[in-house]
């Protein structure tokens, strides 16, 4: 049976996360042919994984490519790398006919037997149009018409095209819609689930995005961590914790299919029972840091309009606290998915409407008596100088015996 090729690129300092991106692919996946250009990655790392690979009915091939000038060339983000030009040198270095690039922050989250037999004979290549500017094509994941690019010399046109104009395209991306369009085959958005645009979205209140995503979530193949990556600290975009899942895999799990799809990061960690939340614009939050000391099972989302303060950023040494500053309309509907109760401890004013939101879904609300902003809507007022009976009230909210 013939392998399905995929084509990365990658500098040494991405070598973990092109890992990640193979480990997902292979979790669904066997019988592959995987292409890594780079410049700077060791080989004791191609030896590993092609032993890892083996029991998959699948390789690995080391493409060096060393002499180029590719740092040379204007990219528009911080976060993007050189090695997204690696993907021009394709026709020089694939052997077969077709092949599915893929950017570096992606995982693969189902078997994509499906996307190979798209018949892409007349087009160069297949891709998922842009969230941003639908005109055009993400280049994040394209399926290549390798035979129709050696044929048309795309490598020496789009270095041609990079040359004139990378000081005023969007890098790599731009470079390719100038050569291809009009030309390229338009793949179902589920092969390219961009999530950066949940902050994007924010940024340029386009608010259909979040509706429209919201039907894709469950279906999407192939996640893009566009804008903000996972591994960053902090991230506001969706699907954070599936990629540590993915991360974190060890690789006899993939060949035994043993990993836990369902529960993902949940499955490998000691993850919190319960889970509350404060919307707040102040850094002055009533015993902020007791409470969060004295329930380790409890998971606190801490969100706010603007950035945080050190001292709230301080408190994610605390493995049961997650901050989420300049918030998203997304972030705001997943944290109040999964309260169990809402921690009405911030002082100065509410934001968010949050009290009415929280009410409406029939959630309870704790409170001191000086931060409490609305006290007919409070279930339990606690005295600001008890704060060990909070401990207590919310342990009799949650109900757990000897907890």
């Amino acid at each position: 049976m013939e392998k399905k090729v995929i084509v990365l690129g990658a500098d040494n300092g991405y070598q973990d996360k092109v890992e990640t991106t193979i480990k997902s692919i292979c979790a669904h996946n066997r019988n592959l042919k995987f292409y890594v250009f780079n410049d700077d990655i060791s080989s004791e790392w191609f030896q590993l994984m092609s032993k890892r690979l083996e029991p998959l009915l699948s390789e690995i091939v080391n493409v060096k490519i060393t002499n180029h000038s590719l740092r040379d060339y204007n990219l528009p983000l911080s976060h993007l790398s050189y090695a997204a030009f690696f993907r021009y040198f394709i026709p020089q270095f694939v052997k077969e006919d077709k092949a599915l690039y893929l950017d570096s922050d992606i995982i693969v989250r189902t078997n994509i037997d499906e996307l190979f037999l798209e018949d892409i004979t007349d087009y160069p290549l297949a891709a998922v149009a842009d969230a941003l500017v639908p005109s055009t094509f993400n280049s994040g994941v394209m399926l290549i018409n390798v035979a129709l690019w050696k044929q048309e010399n795309a490598t020496e046109r789009l270095f041609e095209l990079t040359n004139e104009f990378h000081d005023s395209s969007f890098g790599d991306q731009g470079i390719l819609n100038r050569l291809f369009e009009n030309r390229w085959y338009s793949l179902d958005s589920s092969y390219n689930f961009m999530v950066g645009m949940d902050t994007v979205a924010r940024n340029y209140q386009i608010d259909s995005w979040y509706i429209d995503s919201l039907k894709l979530e469950d279906s999407a193949k192939i996640i893009h961590f566009t804008g903000d990556k996972p591994w960053y600290q902090v991230n506001l975009n969706r699907f954070r914790e599936d990629w540590w899942f993915y991360y974190s895999l060890e690789w006899s799990d993939i060949v035994m299919r043993k990993a836990d799809f369902k529960k993902g990061l949940n499955s490998l960690i000691e993850s919190q029972l319960y889970h509350t939340a404060i919307f707040t614009n102040t850094c002055n939050i009533e015993h902020l840091e007791y409470l969060i000391r004295e329930l380790p099972q409890v998971h606190f989302s801490i969100l706010a309009h603007t950035g945080f303060a050190s001292e709230i950023v301080d408190l994610q040494r605390y493995l049961n606290v997650q901050i989420l500053p300049s918030f998203n309309p997304m972030n705001f509907k997943k944290v109040l998915e999964k309260i169990d109760f809402y921690l009405d401890i911030n002082h100065e004013n509410e934001i968010a409407n949050i009290i009415e939101e929280v009410y409406q879904i029939g959630k309870p609300i704790l409170s001191f008596d000086n931060t409490c902003h609305n006290v007919a809507k409070a279930s339990f007022i606690c005295e600001s100088k008890r704060p060990e009976k909070m401990v207590d009230a919310i342990k009799e909210v949650l109900n757990v015996a000897g907890y």
